[in-house]
């Protein structure tokens, strides 16, 4: 607020002039790719200093790929067998943390899809799991410091964490061949579409395309997940309705609880002279300038009534009509527009599977007083500061 809508941030290197005016924001979401880009912001600021570029190179394969072109109905078999496995592994009664819990069935849920049932099995997972970990670009924004020092050491663990993906992917590619499967999956798929690489290089450069769909797809689903469980033990007229069979509510809740945790930093990367007016007067940004706006402060503060949690702030998966907004780019969960995230209904699918499947199964009970998002973070969805148990004991 000091600050005002409209300011310049100068930092490590970078220029970042940040607006939050309705006419600003607008603006931010409706430039083209080809004079501000989303995409090289995103490369520049996190995965150039985070991921091996070597990982980044010759892609075939990206999360816009794959959720543009295939139905998401295609991967509900895959979800419930994720969850499946989950609730397995639960067994009967106990406790378990909502973040730590949410995370790794967001990757086995995510694996499951993209890189064959084989390695959302316990045999590949539990390998997997660790390595995405050391790779995860996201952490970069909950902990910025994580970039620094993989920039400083040559990337050594990021690296070390890739070739290890890069061996379970080659394994599961390999059992295969030997067994002239062709189970007609995702994974399939980028291993034909690979098939005039070099037989030395061909499952390097598939495990490559899973690494970078899996990495873009997982970076804010599983805190998504965690905060709509939180919310939801935290309201027990919520969760009552839910466990009764309102999935239109619990996908509400979902949205609700990424709007209220969204962090994110949104960036363009100015790639020619564009003017930006901000309501008040118009400014000038030379190419290299990363045009950005934090979601964390117009979405809860934007309309009255943003500042709380209330599902029925939105209808369906779009935020209420009778929302007041100067405009609807002041709030967002997925984005808008061209630049609208891919992922949206695949996520809200994701969450909604795996919540309903486990209040269905348990009876649930939060061990937490309250729960808050960890402090400085830099982007991304929320982080808790502090963990979340939920009791859980078979129905």
């Amino acid at each position: 607020a000091a600050l005002g809508d409209t300011f310049v941030v100068d930092v490590f290197g970078y220029r970042l002039f940040f607006v939050f005016s309705a006419e600003g924001v607008r603006r931010l979401y409706a430039l083209p790719e080809h004079e501000a880009s989303f995409g090289l912001a995103t490369f520049t600021l996190v995965f150039k200093h985070k991921i091996p570029l070597e990982l980044a190179a010759g892609r075939r394969h990206r999360p816009h790929d794959l959720f543009g072109n295939q139905e998401v109905e295609g991967y509900l078999d895959n979800l419930e067998r994720a969850v499946d496995h989950e609730l397995a592994a639960l067994g009967s009664t106990g406790t378990f943390e909502a973040f730590a819990w949410a995370r790794r069935l967001g990757h086995r849920l995510g694996l499951g899809c993209w890189a064959g049932s084989e390695a959302a099995s316990p045999r590949h997972l539990d390998r997997l799991v660790p390595l995405f970990d050391r790779l995860d670009t996201s952490d970069s924004f909950v902990r910025p410091w994580r970039a620094l020092f993989a920039t400083a050491t040559g990337k050594r663990i990021e690296r070390a964490a890739m070739r290890g993906i890069e061996a379970v992917i080659g394994e599961i590619l390999a059992e295969r061949e030997r067994k002239q499967a062709r189970p007609g999956d995702y994974l399939q798929q980028i291993w034909d579409a690979w098939a005039d690489a070099p037989a030395a290089e061909r499952a390097v450069q598939v495990a490559r395309d899973v690494m970078i769909i899996h990495m873009g797809a997982q970076s804010n689903l599983y805190a998504a997940l965690a905060w709509t469980l939180v919310n939801v033990l935290s309201r027990p007229d919520l969760l009552a309705r839910i466990e009764a069979g309102d999935d239109a509510l619990l996908e509400r809740c979902a949205n609700e609880s990424i709007r209220m945790a969204q962090n994110s930093l949104t960036l363009r990367q100015v790639l020619r002279p564009i003017e930006v007016h901000d309501g008040a007067r118009a400014y000038q940004l030379p190419p290299g300038t990363f045009l950005a706006t934090m979601l964390s402060l117009n979405n809860r503060s934007a309309a009255p009534g943003l500042d709380g949690f209330d599902p029925d702030h939105y209808e369906g998966r779009r935020l209420a009509a009778d929302v007041p907004l100067a405009a609807r780019e002041l709030v967002s969960t997925f984005g808008h527009g061209r630049h609208s995230c891919p992922a949206q209904r695949f996520s809200i699918s994701a969450i909604r599977i795996a919540l309903r499947r486990l209040v269905e199964r348990y009876r649930l009970a939060a061990q937490f007083a309250g729960a808050e998002p960890r402090p400085r973070q830099l982007g991304a969805v929320a982080r808790a500061a502090r963990p979340c148990p939920v009791a859980y004991r078979v129905r």
